[in-house]
């Protein structure tokens, strides 16, 4: 009798596109400038520096996932979290844990302009810090 074949299951494939906007959405600026070298490398305007000009621009899910991966971008190891339902920490989570020293911010951040604007205000103390990648993060985007 032969041995049973091990299978991992079906490998991921990083296709479709990503609407800026919904990858800036998830921007915390704690990424050391990595988002807006991948917007320069992408070839993508951002003419105030940090981000993009063009927010109904769709750019390739490997091209968000390549951010994540070669500059270190927090926002697109983020919104492909989310879009893959990748098992992997929140970089969101923990830029506002850090900034505003309270945990599980992530969701109301999106629909709390409040909250927004308390981070705006926070974070100019954490204008230098860059807060590092988790390994568990890239090791969910290979």
């Amino acid at each position: 009798m032969a041995a049973a074949e091990v299978t991992s299951g079906p490998a991921r494939t990083w296709s479709g596109e990503i609407q800026v906007s919904d990858w800036e959405q998830y921007y915390l600026g704690l990424d050391g400038g990595a988002h807006q070298k991948a917007l320069k490398a992408l070839g993508i305007a951002h003419r105030d520096g940090v981000r993009a000009d063009e927010q109904y621009l769709m750019v390739p899910v490997e091209s968000v996932r390549r951010a994540a991966l070669e500059f270190g971008d927090h926002a697109a190891a983020d919104v492909l979290r989310a879009r893959f339902g990748l098992d992997s920490p929140s970089m969101l989570r923990r830029g506002l844990k850090l900034v505003l020293g309270q945990d599980r911010l992530e969701k109301r951040y999106f629909d709390e302009p409040g909250l927004q604007l308390r981070y705006i205000g926070y974070r100019r103390r954490f204008a230098n810090y860059v807060l590092p990648m988790p390994s568990a993060v890239r090791k969910a985007l290979a």
